[in-house]
């Protein structure tokens, strides 16, 4: 089993983009818009009008609600008036006059502003066309909708990740009981599987409940679909709301079982994980894997998101390619964002692609630097592969869930790629599938789908 663990193929512009960090004004100041200043005329409020006050002259209107009307719309059969008495009280009064539809507040909008995160500027050219800043005014994320990461477990004390991790409500902090009896003894935030003899000679064999991440992979996955925005730290992930599980199936070398991974999938499902996002790959068929996978998605709904891999070949690695899986591939290379990344895996089975080269992202603190291209002495880094491309379109599956939780898996791969935007050829058909995700447009489409439509 392997893992894209910072292939390099952007090693330059990763160097380039560690030194823009010291060229970056100060956070407090980053892309932010002024606030709306509230307005000195007093109370406004939109009045709908009936037949009987919209053919009246604004003298007459301003006598008949006792207000001054600052501005008329035929079209809306509205007017906005300006009062000086206070809001509540104003709507009241107004609804009760007749002619008067309706009364509310003109409420201000603010157009939708970066997050102050410091490292955000180096997310900006991949989230941006997304359109992932203007789905936040959607929803960022709901901390119901439960993301499995199974990986190399996650920092879980992390402070862009503290408060997104998953907590096992029935299970009492280290008392050596399986206290919900799940076969995990305890998972309080996740649980860890190893085998005997899976886990390499150089690394430490965790208890099940531990799953502290000594790669730095499973948490780098983690902060693109969660870390928190908008704080003042770090960087933002594409789905900040949501909660994500740790599920450990990868050592301190980023090694693995099938066997373990198939344990932790059904581990994530029967202990209510939505979406699981599977940042790992081989290049031949494992029959277990993929009875736990189709147990996951047909048994519990499970949606499940892979990496094509990250060899540069024309072939999607197993399990990504399997119809069970959204199947990822990564777009962006050193000469456009819209070409195929030269790591990423392509094939038939692909279903769509997303950034995957440049990503900035959290990692386990005390693995930087190590063999991670860190920013200072910060647990954050820049890193290339399919594994973080997956996560962007899990994090976007667990975006269209909180949006609309009636999306049975089916229909959640059919909007991500049905708006999807379609990237050139280039001489290898349908490498991205359906195209780069966009964030904002499959959420409009999720908002609007009823079941059974």
């Amino acid at each position: 089993m392997s893992t894209d663990f910072m292939s390099r193929p952007a090693a330059l512009l990763i160097a380039l983009l560690a030194l823009t960090v010291s060229l970056l004004p100060a956070p407090a100041g980053l892309m932010r818009r002024p606030p709306a200043q509230a307005s000195s005329r007093g109370a406004e409020v939109i009045v709908g009008l009936d037949a009987s006050l919209t053919g009246l002259p604004d003298e007459a209107l301003e006598v008949r609600l006792r207000a001054s009307v600052m501005s008329r719309s035929l079209p809306l059969n509205a007017a906005v008036v300006s009062l000086t008495e206070d809001t509540a009280e104003a709507v009241e009064r107004l609804e009760k006059i007749a002619g008067v539809l309706y009364a509310e507040p003109n409420q201000r909008l603010a157009a939708a502003s970066a997050p102050d995160d410091p490292l955000y500027p180096l997310q900006a050219h991949y989230l941006e066309p997304m359109g992932v800043v203007d789905a936040w005014t959607l929803h960022p994320g709901d901390p119901s909708v439960v993301v499995a990461v199974i990986d190399s477990g996650i920092d879980t004390q992390h402070p862009d990740l503290d408060g997104a991790i998953w907590r096992n409500k029935a299970e009492v902090v280290d008392n050596g009981i399986d206290d919900d009896d799940n076969g995990c003894v305890d998972d309080v935030h996740g649980c860890a599987f190893f085998g005997q003899g899976t886990v390499a000679d150089e690394c430490e064999a965790p208890d099940a409940g531990d799953v502290r991440d000594d790669y730095g992979h499973g948490t780098f996955v983690a902060g693109i679909i969660a870390a928190e925005a908008d704080n003042g730290r770090g960087v933002s992930g594409i789905a900040p709301g949501v909660t994500v599980m740790p599920v450990k199936i990868l050592d301190c070398t980023g090694g693995g079982s099938v066997f373990d991974a198939a344990q932790g999938i059904l581990y994530a499902a029967k202990n209510g994980a939505h979406i699981a996002n599977l940042s790992f790959g081989m290049d031949d068929e494992s029959s277990t894997l993929a009875a736990a996978i189709r147990q996951a998605y047909y048994g519990y709904g499970m949606i499940v998101v892979a990496a094509t891999g990250s060899t540069g070949e024309a072939t999607v690695q197993f399990p990504a390619r399997m119809p069970e899986v959204i199947s990822v591939a990564s777009s962006g290379n050193e000469w456009s964002p819209d070409g195929r990344s030269g790591f990423s895996n392509w094939g038939p089975e692909v279903s769509v692609a997303a950034p995957g080269y440049g990503v900035v992202s959290t990692v386990a603190q005390g693995l930087c630097p190590g063999g991670w291209l860190c920013f200072g002495d910060e647990p954050y880094a820049a890193a290339n592969g399919t594994s973080f491309a997956a996560p962007m379109v899990t994090a976007l599956a667990a975006l269209l869930l909180s949006e609309n939780p009636s999306l049975p898996p089916d229909v959640v791969r059919g909007v991500i790629q049905a708006t999807a935007h379609d990237l050139p050829d280039e001489g290898e058909m349908l490498w991205d599938g359906a195209g780069r995700i966009q964030v904002l447009a499959a959420m409009q489409f999720a908002r609007y789908y009823l079941p059974g439509s």
